[in-house]
């Protein structure tokens, strides 16, 4: 039996050994009459805060996705620095976050877990991140100082459909080429982080931070940011 605590207490108690039983056991860590009594409760109890385990997991994502869109927004709050210092001070501060948790970074930017997928809800949580970078692009536009790159290549039929939906959504107001740019720089930008989190940067950087941040700056750079 649980002993009197505060509810959030317990979700917060629920949500961190699942973190740990899915790492150490993938989803079927994430079983209510295991999962339970790791948690110090009864699967009563467990079902009271998460009815089922897709209830959990969304709690999970939305922690995440939460955390790492609170690190890029505090990266972000740099004032009197120039809009590419700022770009790569969130990339920076995504890729900090992502190392200090990379159980979590996992959970929303890992391989799918089986027989679960994550409810609408969790898209406006998921795309505070991008957000972010996304308006240094729009102060930079607004002010004039969004540079243009001639040399871009011409986008197919395909691309140019991927480029149409995103103006529509999250990056309406902005050039296509832009957004083609912002669409490579973003996934460009999880690749590194991916490589800084599992350790894959150390076989070819004797600086793994230095390479990061003139990564981040050339990324920067492309997507159209005045130095």
């Amino acid at each position: 039996m649980e002993p009197e605590t505060a509810p959030t207490e317990t979700v917060e108690r629920i949500k961190q050994t699942a973190h740990r039983r899915l790492v150490e056991q993938g989803p079927a860590g994430l079983e209510a009459d295991t999962l339970a009594p790791s948690a110090g409760l009864t699967v009563e109890q467990l079902r009271t805060h998460f009815p089922d385990r897709a209830d959990l997991l969304t709690a999970m994502v939305l922690d995440a996705y939460n955390a790492m869109g609170d690190s890029a927004e505090n990266g972000a709050r740099r004032s009197g620095e120039s809009p590419l210092d700022r770009w790569i001070a969130v990339c920076r501060a995504i890729r900090v976050w992502a190392q200090a948790n990379s159980e979590r970074y996992a959970l929303i930017w890992g391989p799918p877990i089986a027989e679960y997928s994550a409810p609408p809800e969790t898209m406006i949580a998921g795309a505070r991140a991008a957000q972010v970078l996304i308006g240094l692009l729009r102060e930079a536009a607004e002010s004039g100082q969004l540079r243009d790159h001639p040399q871009d290549p011409p986008m197919s039929e395909g691309m140019s459909r991927n480029v149409a939906a995103l103006g529509e959504g999250m990056l309406s107001g902005l050039p296509p080429a832009v957004i083609a740019r912002m669409l490579v720089a973003w996934t460009q930008l999880l690749g590194m982080v991916s490589f800084a989190v599992y350790g894959h940067v150390q076989g070819f950087a004797a600086d793994p931070d230095a390479f990061f941040d003139h990564a981040a700056a050339a990324m920067g750079h492309y997507v159209g940011l005045p130095r």
